[in-house]
């Protein structure tokens, strides 16, 4: 038997585990599923589906912790394939989308991201994407790419996921598709987008739709341009957002959390080189160097 070719690297926490049987399609020889399970309690290794230990494509890695970067780059950590795309523990793919992803990058040996399209449960997609592909740098303004639509080459230099941005991190909660999008390309990670659809998705509120109703939200928004345009470009684009709002929403304390974001990113750098030294740039380290 050949070995596969892509992993669906899917990230989990505690009791979501039991989910994770729904996403597994029969045995193919070309795909393979990185379990990533973090968990706070020892008594949510009990609750791991025995499916999950008998499936020999199915390779589970459990570890004590929390927050979503490191959960993924946990399982990137762990990913032997070629190709590797990033799954929630809610994600549902198809044989067909995945052959599709396989031959894109087959076809395009050059581009190191793919980034594609994700529908709802309805086949709907979840946002209106651009008809013609684009490279990252080309991308129309206000755009944006979710994990769950970036196919990764695992052989090319791409950066960790920065933990100081996603769900579970003490104060950014969301942001970190963003940084790793921008920190790749500032490597010269080539990263391309195609209008082809990969996998389908729950119609659920995503976290960074909650601006209005979650300081970490606003907290990363600040945070995510600080990486994108330092100091004196993130301020003034929070300043122009809040200028933007309604007068009713609270403009200066939505200001106000977006600065509070600049400044954690400020006074917090990370250790090993993976975050910026102030003011921009960004010193990724390398996914097989993590503990």
């Amino acid at each position: 038997m050949s070995q596969p070719k892509l992993s669906i690297l899917i990230c989990t926490i505690n009791d979501r585990i039991t989910a994770v049987p729904d996403m597994l399609l029969p045995p193919c020889e070309e795909v393979c599923y990185v379990v990533s399970m973090q968990y706070t309690d020892d008594l949510f290794l009990t609750q791991i589906p025995s499916l999950l230990h008998e499936r020999t494509d199915v390779h589970l890695y459990p570890y004590f912790g929390a927050g979503l970067s490191a959960n993924r780059n946990h399982a990137l950590r762990h990913c032997t394939t070629e190709l590797a795309v990033i799954a929630d523990d809610d994600a549902h793919y198809s044989f067909d989308s995945l052959k599709s992803a396989i031959q894109l990058a087959d076809e395009h040996p050059d581009i190191d991201i793919f980034c594609l399209q994700v529908v709802r449960e309805d086949g709907e997609l979840i946002r209106s994407y651009a008809s013609r592909s684009f490279d990252y740098a080309n991308q129309p303004r206000g755009n944006y790419f979710a994990s769950c639509e970036i196919l990764i080459r695992t052989d090319a230099s791409v950066p960790a996921f920065d933990v100081r941005f996603g769900l579970g991190a003490p104060y950014l909660g969301c942001g970190e598709e963003e940084v790793f999008l921008h920190q790749a390309h500032k490597q010269g990670v080539n990263i391309r987008y195609f209008p082809q659809i990969l996998c389908r998705i729950p119609m659920t509120p995503t976290t960074g739709s909650q601006f209005f109703t979650n300081r970490k939200v606003r907290h990363a928004k600040g945070a995510v341009l600080y990486m994108m345009h330092g100091l004196i470009g993130s301020i003034l684009r929070i300043t122009l957002t809040a200028i933007r709002l309604p007068k009713n929403v609270g403009r200066l304390k939505i200001w106000w959390d977006m600065f509070l974001g600049i400044r954690y990113i400020w006074q917090n750098p990370l250790n090993e080189g993976i975050a910026d030294d102030i003011p921009l740039d960004f010193h990724p380290i390398d996914i097989t160097k993590l503990p």
